[in-house]
């Protein structure tokens, strides 16, 4: 285990039930920017989480 993974755990996992045309959609972002998609949905977590008060 490399030193990102100790000192940034993630024990956490989320899942959702997403239709085949929105996982295409969701494949072809992830592909398009070299990005799995982990970290296409933590990208746009960020990104969400930014531009909206909580």
């Amino acid at each position: 285990m490399d030193k990102a993974h100790r000192h940034n755990p993630r024990y956490n996992v989320i899942s959702m039930r997403i239709s085949e045309e929105e996982r295409k959609i969701l494949y072809d972002i992830a592909e398009h920017n070299k990005m799995n998609i982990s970290e296409l949905m933590r990208f746009a977590f960020e990104n969400f989480t930014q531009a909206v008060s909580l």
